[in-house]
């Protein structure tokens, strides 16, 4: 009966739509190869994932259609089902793939009326035929002659790619970007701090700042660190008006993690962020002939991240010395 060819993986937006959740779009062509017209009620598919490096399949959920769809005989039909996810269910998929393509599987279920002419009635092992009655007019579109009967017909399919694989692989790129249209970041685990005033203004904007410096990456590395520069300098505000700054108005890591000026921490927290504030400096040849991968600014992006969030918890528990 029907087969079924994976196009690409999107979001709602490539389409026009919009969306507010964690939803996967799964593009695909439906071909009828019968002589009459397949009228699809439904679509479902059980999706799973894997990765390269494990044979460990992952369930994701239910991938549905949102739509009716009619297939004429011999022709194919492109259609949409929309998997909805969680943030755990996006964790797992990066984890699986292990830097590499992400792999998934989908087991289509399809739900479609058709007038079925009785002397070809020969339904397979895959799909089941549930009589309802005799076809009305405007149903009989079939390149077959009488008499027919209107069926509701159940078929479980694979969803296949174009080299008739069930194993559908989506190229890394493509992956990544789908991540940033959802706003989905493998590292973003910063709360802005829920303070008032200025102070909340300098995280908040350090984190805009850091969202578009990931968003850039993908076409402009120069542009992505200047974002990221900007957010250090948003961080050092945030830093100065809760009074954690030396006397040169600069992030002072005693202060922040209380503990003494030779310590290891301190001067490891320091140097972190003032290699940060080099390798962001896109005005110096030096430090912009070694960000030429894409590699190397997902580094200084989640290492100002995680620079964040570790100041974040350390400044609720510290107070400023004057």
């Amino acid at each position: 009966m029907l087969t079924a060819e994976f196009v690409r993986l999107g979001v709602p937006r490539d389409y026009g739509e919009d969306y507010e959740g964690l939803r996967l779009v799964f593009e695909i062509r439906l071909y009828n190869p019968v002589q009459y017209v397949a009228y699809v009620l439904g679509i479902d598919g059980s999706v799973f994932t894997g990765g390269k490096q494990s044979p460990r399949m992952y369930y994701l959920g239910q991938a549905r259609s949102l739509m009716l769809v009619q297939i004429p005989p011999k022709e194919y039909v492109a259609t949409r089902i929309y998997l909805d996810l969680r943030h755990d269910d996006l964790e797992s998929i990066e984890k699986l793939r292990a830097g590499e393509n992400p792999r998934f599987t989908i087991n289509l279920s399809t739900q479609f009326i058709a007038c079925v002419p009785q002397q070809s009635l020969t339904p397979p092992q895959n799909c089941q035929y549930i009589p309802i009655g005799p076809c009305a007019q405007t149903l009989s579109l079939s390149l077959a002659p009488q008499p027919q009967q209107l069926y509701l017909i159940r078929c479980y399919i694979p969803l296949k790619d174009q080299r008739g694989n069930s194993l559908i692989e989506v190229d890394r790129d493509t992956w990544l970007d789908i991540l940033s249209k959802l706003g989905f970041k493998h590292v973003r685990v910063i709360e802005v701090p829920a303070v008032t005033g200025v102070a909340n203004g300098h995280a908040k904007a350090a984190i805009e700042h850091l969202d578009r410096a990931w968003e850039l990456m993908s076409a402009n590395y120069e542009e992505a660190l200047n974002a990221a520069r900007k957010a250090l300098e948003e961080l050092k505000s945030y830093a100065k008006d809760l009074g954690f700054v030396d006397g040169k108005g600069e992030i002072d890591f005693v202060k922040v993690y209380g503990a003494s000026p030779d310590s290891d921490l301190v001067r490891g927290m320091d140097n972190i962020f003032r290699g940060l504030w080099a390798l962001t400096n896109v005005g110096s040849h030096a430090g912009r002939s070694r960000l030429i991968k894409r590699a190397d600014v997902e580094f200084v992006i989640t290492t100002i991240y995680m620079l964040m969030k570790s100041m974040q918890e350390n400044v609720k528990i510290q107070q400023p010395i004057s």
